[in-house]
């Protein structure tokens, strides 16, 4: 269950529309006297899918409007997706229910008849032609759906009023929440001066995805009993029982090794259908071995030898050699491939330091012949950025940082060491390299310009607002977060889909 997926507005939408739901009809052909399990439940309380519960009607609605918009759930492997988001929502919706009524049982809040008859009054199922109250329309329910209607409002008009003393009111005088959270002056202050020094920035950056086939080759050529290949099979068994046994019947020529890995292997490593092993680069053997002496002693079997059954992290196995060694052509591109990919898995400091030794030459020559120039002379990428402040994770409160945009640096703006390299420099000052290895580059900034903003009025009332929805966006997470709240949607899905694709087969 993803907890954060939906925002408040779907929690409010719920307790200003909940009443509406009593009226929604029955999904036809779903329930058929099925007993589904529990979708989950808030504080011990279930979250039951059955006839005008609140989690059957939120789903309805939410289903019904899938289908307006041209979902089709009639078809089983279009529906899976769509009836799994329409009960994950209206889960979401009543756990914001639950919540404010579990946050309300114990402030004695009681809702007066003449609020109700108010409420009736708004609704517009109720209303005629010239759109006025009909008391005609009301009267024509049941008592019995009357005594609903009454306490579906009374419960909602109690979560709301809980929402509004809690997280802040729906309405408002100006830009203030009549009841609820409120705003100081003195934090909006703080929020404005965040933003207030502006940088702007010139960057150079060198991508590691270039990182030349000759230093690939040199590193190699280093490092060749790396990229020597052994070709092997492989048994793998659970137990040392079970493996000791199945080597104890090859060597007696009982069985054939071949046959063994169809008939015994539990293939944790290698081909389902031979058991070669693919992983074979000597580097790669580290993975599938316990003990260091254990590679060794396989990687120096002849050809057609046996190993002893030997331990690794995921099984008990017996291999198989059925080549001598293959040593690396690093004329081969596939060779050249391998080692980039060894590089960047598992020594990217190598890259990393051939390209940060490169931007510390740019740096230089960018110190003495300009930035600019050392720019020209040196294969980077280039950028400006326009001036903004210090914005960690763009966030909206600050402003919109260009970083956010960029194809280079977008993935960085949550990197700590890049602000607190950007926004250390002077004007015109140029950094050392910055190693942004999840980015896949090595920067260089200069920092161009540095001003202060000028606030305007309107500026302050902007800030207010975005802090206001900041507030008011972090309450679906906090009620979600609660640990009150079981999910069991994956058995509530399976039973449901079981049921309503058995229906119509």
């Amino acid at each position: 269950m993803k907890k954060g997926f939906y925002s408040i507005g779907s929690i409010i939408i719920l307790l200003l529309a909940a009443i509406i739901f009593v009226l929604v009809p029955a999904l036809a052909g779903v329930e058929g006297g099925t007993k589904f399990p529990d979708y989950g439940s808030y504080n011990g309380k279930p979250i039951r899918y059955e006839e005008n519960s609140p989690f059957y009607n939120a789903a309805i609605r939410i289903i019904e409007d899938y289908e307006s918009k041209g979902v089709n759930f009639n078809e089983k492997s279009f529906a899976n997706y769509f009836y799994a988001q329409a009960f994950e929502q209206a889960f979401t919706n009543v756990i914001g229910s639950y919540a404010l009524t579990y946050f309300s049982e114990t402030t004695g809040y009681k809702v007066t008849k003449p609020s109700i008859d108010r409420r009736i009054r708004q609704m517009s199922q109720f209303k005629d032609v010239s759109n006025e109250f009909s008391p005609a329309i009301y009267e024509s329910l049941s008592e019995q759906d009357k005594k609903d209607l009454r306490k579906s409002i009374a419960e909602e008009l109690i979560q709301l009023r809980c929402y509004e003393d809690i997280f802040g009111s729906l309405s408002e005088i100006g830009d203030k929440s009549i009841y609820g959270l409120k705003t100081s002056t003195a934090e909006l202050d703080f929020i404005n001066k965040m933003s207030e020094k502006l940088y702007s920035f010139d960057a150079a950056a060198f991508d590691m995805s270039t990182y030349p086939d000759s230093e690939k080759v040199a590193f190699g050529n280093s490092h060749k009993d790396l990229f020597v290949k052994y070709n092997l099979k492989v048994i793998s068994c659970d137990t040392e029982a079970k493996a000791k046994e199945v080597l104890k019947r090859i060597k007696n020529s009982e069985i054939t090794f071949e046959d063994a890995v169809g008939e015994y292997s539990t293939k944790h490593y290698g081909d389902q259908e031979t058991g070669m092993l693919s992983a074979n680069f000597r580097y790669q053997l580290d993975n599938a071995f316990s003990k260091p002496e254990d590679i060794e002693k396989v990687i120096s079997l002849p050809v057609d030898s046996l190993s002893d059954v030997i331990e690794t992290p995921s099984a008990y196995c017996i291999f198989k050699t059925t080549e001598a060694p293959v040593q690396p052509d690093f004329t081969n591109d596939f060779t050249v491939s391998n080692v980039y990919d060894y590089l960047r898995t598992r020594e990217k400091s190598v890259i990393e330091n051939y390209f940060e030794n490169q931007a510390k030459d740019f740096v230089a020559k960018a110190n003495t012949a300009g930035f600019e120039n050392a720019c020209n002379a040196f294969p980077v990428k280039t950028n400006s950025y326009p001036a903004f402040a210090l914005n960690y994770n763009n966030t909206s409160l600050i402003g919109h940082s260009p970083l956010a945009d960029d194809s280079l640096l977008s993935t960085a703006i949550t990197t700590d060491e890049l602000y607190k390299t950007a926004f250390k420099l002077k004007k015109d000052e140029i950094s050392s390299p910055l190693i942004l290895s999840g980015s896949n580059v090595v920067l260089v900034l200069r920092c161009s310009d540095i001003t202060t903003a000028v606030k305007t009025a309107d500026d302050v009332k902007a800030c207010a607002n975005e802090v206001n929805m900041a507030a008011k966006s972090s309450i679906n997470s906090t009620i979600l977060a609660s640990d009150k709240i079981k999910d069991n949607s994956q058995e509530f899905m399976k039973v449901f889909l079981s049921t309503i694709f058995g229906n119509k087969s």
